[in-house]
């Protein structure tokens, strides 16, 4: 018998946790349900824009055995990426040279063994579609033995905060819409706006699925869309 007692304490105590956990649980559903009479909705808005603004990254490199050997190389082939691209009709205006940087290469020993030497350039123009010609003429850069490393080019749209009020009222009264409807089909009716919770922009690119909780900037495509998501909270009328 008293090998029983500490079971049917415990037994006892459970269920009286039970009981409690039962009317607190009743006590939230009421609580949340005095304050509930209103109905939150999502609502969105897409529109599909051109980029006006390209950017495109690229850079040499030379590697030799001695610093003043790798920065000769260097030299001759920025002059000809130089001269490239002033051909092509990129602007001085729109062009960005960085001083070159240099780093050393080392044996197992820790022994110098080599210095490279690279040269970053930046092209920055709202001239979208003359920079992608001059990107698909860079190829002739390679072929004529110049070791270019070249970013994809950069897709922008600079215009993006003009578009997110337009787009923001779209997206609410897409919302208002969906709870219209909802309550109409129950025998409802939507009252007065509550609050608005904005969610992220999304720039994608075209019909593309891909979200993000910070948000999506997609730069790989000049047509993109721009899509705006919110969370409408209505009373109910």
């Amino acid at each position: 018998m008293r090998e029983r007692v500490p079971l049917l304490v415990g037994l006892a105590l459970l269920a009286v946790a039970v009981v409690v956990g039962s009317f607190a649980i009743a006590s939230g559903i009421r609580d949340r349900g005095s304050g509930g009479n209103v109905i939150t909705v999502t609502g969105s808005a897409k529109q599909r824009i051109t980029s006006d603004y390209a950017i495109w990254d690229l850079s040499v490199s030379s590697q030799q055995t001695s610093a003043a050997e790798a920065a000769k190389q260097l030299a001759g082939w920025t002059a000809k990426v130089r001269a490239f691209l002033a051909t092509e009709g990129v602007q001085a205006s729109e062009l960005t040279v960085q001083p070159a940087s240099t780093s050393t290469t080392a044996d197992n020993q820790g022994n110098v063994t080599g210095y490279q030497v690279t040269r970053n350039f930046e092209v920055r123009s709202a001239r979208v579609q003359a920079i992608a010609d001059v990107v698909e003429a860079s190829s002739r850069l390679v072929a004529g033995g110049v070791p270019l490393q070249a970013q994809p080019l950069q897709y922008v749209y600079t215009h993006l905060a003009d578009l997110r009020p337009k787009l923001l009222e779209q997206a609410v009264r897409d919302a208002q819409n969906r709870g219209r409807v909802l309550l109409e089909a129950t025998g409802g009716k939507l009252g007065k706006l509550r609050g608005v919770d904005v969610g992220v922009f999304q720039v994608t690119s075209p019909n593309s699925t891909e979200v993000s909780d910070y948000g999506v900037y997609d730069t790989s495509t000049l047509r993109k869309d721009v899509t705006a998501v919110v969370n409408v909270t209505f009373a109910l009328g």
